[in-house]
């Protein structure tokens, strides 16, 4: 209670966790809205390589983690908090950005558009940066599994939110009131890394305060000691692989579901979110799930069963049911953020305590590349086939992130 009433980052207080979780349910209302935009873009006659062009050019900020993180960790205001400096900051640009979207007439993808989001998905980024190094230097190794899945699930529960919600808006009352209404949702959670404090330490080390700067000498040492082991080389192929599959899906499963599936924008805008809101609960429980059923061996599941989904997605005609339909499209979603979560205190483990916005930053950079490659991949794979070749291609992309799973989760 008086870890509350403090507003203190400290000891996975229900502030402390709340706070980690408001940004990230943030991060999901940006994704969800996003998702619904490409959805309305595609029932107004947006084409393939317009939803890839979309979203491989507002994905490459996301890219650029790698090279965003040494920034964060060398260079803070002080009174603000070593992190939560570069949380406000990128939470305040990220929801100006996307203001000029309440008055700006969306009917097509064009550079404004493309310029505004980038921009966003610019301080999206930064923002993810600067509160995952938050959570792995405030919490200790034994609060980062349960952590972590309160905060991938209110992500993926925002998503959810974000995407049923603008799509309701968006057909009803167009473009313009559903950015206003994302907006609003975005500095509410704003208030939570506003009102709080950051220790002066990394959990666990109380007497070892941070440095205001890290010279160059101290992020090489830091990045060589996190990343100069097979775990870390492990991680990053898995992560590497781990997002093609799901860039490659958003790209070409709006047009596959309105013109193969005959579905509606607004019947997506509705079912797929239910994916998401039951993936923010696989990943609110699966931190405490796996310290009774193991890492491994939900980390193999949850990794099988997208493949599996993928190759079942393969095989759908105009003949399929809604409810088979309706259950690939909603499971996709909700094993995509099992693995995730599970992936994520693994990676947060690997980093230590001065650059680990550095060292998370690389390896969400491989994540975000790998999204970037799905993006692009996507028309290139549809026009070498169909949209059958391309969920079969999208499934046997996830094979490396079984081994690598395998091997991560290795007894120590």
């Amino acid at each position: 209670m008086e870890l509350i009433k403090s507003r203190l980052l400290s000891d996975g207080s229900a502030w402390h966790i709340g706070s980690l979780s408001a940004v990230y349910l943030s991060q999901g209302l940006s994704g969800g809205t996003l998702f619904a935009l490409t959805t309305y873009l595609v029932s107004i006659g947006a084409s393939v390589g317009d939803i890839s062009l979309l979203l491989s050019i507002t994905m490459v900020p996301w890219t650029l983690k790698v090279f965003l993180g040494p920034l964060i960790d060398s260079f803070t205001l002080k009174k603000f908090g070593r992190r939560r400096f570069w949380v406000l900051l990128s939470q305040i640009i990220m929801i100006l950005a996307v203001t000029p979207l309440i008055f700006i007439e969306v009917t097509e993808v064009n550079i404004v558009l493309i310029s505004l989001l980038t921009l966003h998905n610019a301080f999206v980024a930064i923002s993810d940066i600067a509160i995952d190094a938050l959570a792995a230097d405030s919490l200790t190794e034994d609060q980062l599994g349960s952590a972590n899945g309160f905060m991938w699930g209110s992500k993926t529960l925002g998503r959810g939110l974000g995407m049923a919600l603008a799509t309701s808006i968006f057909y009803s009352k167009g473009i313009n009131f559903g950015y206003f209404v994302l907006v609003l949702m975005m500095s509410t959670t704003f208030l939570f890394p506003l009102f709080s404090r950051e220790m002066s330490h990394k959990a666990g080390f109380e007497f070892e305060s941070y440095k205001d700067r890290l010279s160059l000498k101290d992020l090489i040492s830091g990045i060589s000691k996190s990343l100069m082991n097979t775990s870390a080389v492990a991680a990053i192929i898995f992560m590497l692989f781990s997002n093609i599959a799901y860039g490659i899906f958003d790209v070409i499963y709006n047009e596959f579901y309105m013109k193969v599936l005959g579905w509606s924008g607004e019947e997506i805008g509705s079912i797929r979110p239910i994916g998401m809101w039951i993936g923010g609960v696989i990943g609110l429980t699966a931190g405490v799930l796996s310290l009774y059923l193991g890492k491994r061996y939900l980390l193999m599941f949850f990794l099988s069963s997208q493949i599996l989904l993928f190759f079942v997605l393969s095989s759908f005609s105009p003949e399929t049911s809604r409810f088979l339909a309706s259950s690939v499209l909603i499971g996709i979603d909700a094993f995509d953020a099992g693995f995730m979560v599970l992936i994520f205190s693994i990676l947060m483990a690997l980093c230590i305590t001065q650059t680990s916005a550095t060292n998370f930053g690389i390896f969400m950079g491989f994540g975000n590349i790998s999204a970037l490659i799905g993006n692009n991949l996507a028309p290139i794979i549809l026009g070498s086939g169909d949209f059958s070749f391309a969920f079969v291609c999208a499934g046997l992309t996830l094979i490396p992130c079984l081994l690598c799973a395998f091997y991560l989760t290795r007894p120590s």
